[in-house]
């Protein structure tokens, strides 16, 4: 199972329509209370609240938990997590690495801001309705499109990524109507990206890019583009990875896809970490 740390919280109120009324009731007193629920015993949870013990542990199974006991130790790891006081390091005080710190945080806010809820929303959308999902990049953004492939497979999303130019213009003139095409270019102009693109979408695919510009031709082509922050006009840019602001693109992403149909993504990827693992 998955230990979901200091996002335990946010995992029970993805799945509230999931509940009956009494595992409901169970799950706003803990959202309210984590740090007493904690310290209860299953009994003295269930003669507090009014409900059976047998609801606790239906509720706790619900949420991918064996039982109670797991559950609790995840909540008491959550507050643990939770009250974590912050630490500050000594390495900020040296002046690159001080500039350096603050380029990677205009890059965060920077792709936040571009990225709109209804954007993240859509592309899950798009992800969900593909039968295949094929994802383009050259160079960096190779690297990149693997780990797009990797991360986002592990969940149940049948995707393949594809590295090399004549690998992509072939697999672009298979594509159908069903295909979803993820087309990365930082720059946007990525001539082996785009014309593979653009024999996707000719025999009707549907093409989602993740780009810097906004105005580039891959964001021309694509039906829904999302912009992440660019590091060429930061002070420390050449010292950042150019994946960087892509990763937290898909992990944007991973997590809205996720919170969507939470209970059997977990469970996918819970059978293909087991996979590894045999």
């Amino acid at each position: 199972m998955e230990y979901l740390g200091e996002n335990l919280i946010h995992g029970i109120e993805c799945n509230m329509e999931k509940f009956t009324s009494s595992e409901a009731e169970l799950a706003n007193y803990i959202i309210n209370h984590p740090e007493e629920i904690s310290q209860l015993s299953i009994s003295q949870i269930a003669k507090k609240i009014h409900i059976s013990p047998a609801t606790i542990t239906r509720f706790c199974q619900k949420l991918t938990f064996s039982g109670f006991n797991e559950f609790k130790h995840e909540l008491k790891r959550y507050i643990d997590l939770r009250n974590k006081p912050a630490k500050t390091s000594d390495i900020k005080e040296i002046d690159y690495f001080s500039k350096l710190y603050q380029n990677h945080l205009e890059l965060i806010e920077g792709t936040f801001r571009n990225i709109t809820y209804q954007a993240l929303q859509q592309a899950v959308s798009l992800l969900n309705g593909a039968k295949k999902v094929h994802v383009y990049g050259i160079g960096n953004s190779g690297i990149a499109a693997q780990e797009f492939k990797w991360k986002f497979f592990r969940i149940g999303v049948n995707v393949e990524s594809i590295t090399d130019p004549h690998q992509a213009v072939m697999d672009a003139s298979l594509a159908g109507k069903d295909s979803l095409i993820i087309g990365i270019s930082v720059s946007g102009e990525t001539r082996e990206v785009i014309d593979a693109v653009k024999i996707a979408k000719q025999h009707g695919a549907t093409v989602l890019a993740f780009t810097s510009e906004k105005n580039s031709e891959l964001s021309r082509l694509a039906h829904l583009t999302m912009i992440v922050m660019s590091k060429s006009n930061m002070h420390m840019g050449q010292n950042i990875s150019p994946t960087l602001p892509l990763f937290l693109l898909f992990d944007l992403i991973y997590t809205e896809l996720i919170a969507k149909d939470y209970l059997n993504r977990i469970q996918i990827r819970d059978k293909t970490l087991r996979a590894l693992e045999g």
